[in-house]
Order: structure tokens, then sequence, then C-alpha cells
């Protein structure tokens, strides 16, 4: 029974609806008109502990992905610089996306900034993670959610900016299609990464 779920998932994701489905309707697909939760106290208090190299996690409650996506978050996002234009890498429905932070907060319920755990990663891997990600820039959305650096989802491009699995993630399985996968959980569990505000947590 698995071999013939398995068989039938991959011929679905295979199929061009599928493909247009996935990227130009459900990401824009809201249950409310309503905006998002997040505050200006909350960015303000955010933004200035942000750092580069930093992970951002996100969810807006109301979105069809955050429901479709298993777990508390449904998006990830990566610091690359602050006070510029580019101040955060993230792949989305338009492919690899340049964005400011004010950006990844206004779509936002809950945002959520994760640091590497520098008393255990090697000597450069945040700077090195930097210029990796910035590398990715032609990347395209991975509608198939290979585990591979050719095309990439949202959480797979912080995964693979730190190299060899420096930040400790445990993989999941896809949807049961014996396929590893990086999940926004995932990479809130992972054991390289602490909290560093939690916009929950602000006032």
């Amino acid at each position: 029974m698995i071999k013939y779920y398995r068989r039938f998932v991959m011929w679905v994701m295979n199929t061009e609806l599928y493909k247009y489905t996935l990227q130009y309707i459900i990401p824009d697909i809201r249950f409310t008109m309503k905006y998002t939760q997040m505050t200006g106290i909350q960015f303000n208090k955010m933004y200035s502990l942000l750092k580069p190299g930093d992970v951002i996690l996100t969810v807006d409650k109301r979105k069809l992905t955050s429901l479709l996506i298993p777990g508390t978050f449904s998006h990830a996002a990566m610091c690359i610089d602050k006070n510029s234009d580019w101040e955060v890498s993230e792949m989305t429905h338009d492919d690899y996306t340049k964005s400011c932070f004010f950006d990844i907060c206004k779509e936002s319920d809950r945002v959520v900034i994760l640091r590497v755990n520098c008393t255990t990663c090697f000597e450069g891997s945040v700077d090195h993670a930097i210029a990796r990600c910035k590398e990715f820039e032609d990347a395209k959305y991975d509608t198939q959610f290979d585990l591979n650096i050719h095309t990439l989802y949202c959480s797979e491009l912080i995964y693979q900016s730190y190299i060899n699995n420096s930040l400790q993630v445990c993989l999941d399985d896809f949807i049961g299609l014996g396929r590893q996968y990086i999940s926004p959980d995932g990479l809130y569990n992972a054991k390289q990464l602490r909290v560093v505000v939690d916009s929950d947590q602000i006032a």
C-alpha cells in the first residue's frame, strides 16, 4: 500500500497543475482580510536584536500554507545584512527573494529569531553561510521538495547555507515518501540554533 501511495503522490507532484497551484494559487489564499498581528513595538524590539546570519521563522495563522505545512511555523528566512535594501534572503513562490525584515514581519502573526550557538560552531561559519546564501541568488523554488542545491524551498535555503548540517538539524520524512525534508520547525529544534527573541514574548 505504501508503494502505491508513494507512486500516486509522486505522479501528482510531477503534474503541471500541482506546480502551478503550489506557486501561483495557494500562496495567495488567506481566510480573512484582517491584518496580521505583528505590532510596531514587536517589530522595533526584534529589529534591534537582529544580526546577519540569524534564522527567521514566521507564521501567518490565516494563510492556507500555514494549514498545509505541519508544525508551528510555516516559513523560514535568513538575515543577510542590516540597514540595506537586501536584509533578508528567502525562498518563496517567486523563487529566491531579496527582502527587508519589515516585509517579513508585516505578513506574520509570530516571528522568532534564531542564532547560531557560537560557542560550538566552527570559526567563520556565519560569514561563510551568508556568502553561500548569496550564491543561491538565481535559485528557483523547489516544488518537489528534494534535498539538493539545484532548487530550494524556504527552510532548505538555510540548511544548505550552513553546510554539512552544522546546525545539527533532525530531518523529517516528507509526507511519508521516504525522502529527507527540513521543515521550519526542524530549524527551530536544531541543536546549534538558539532563540534570541520571540514576538509572542514581547508585550
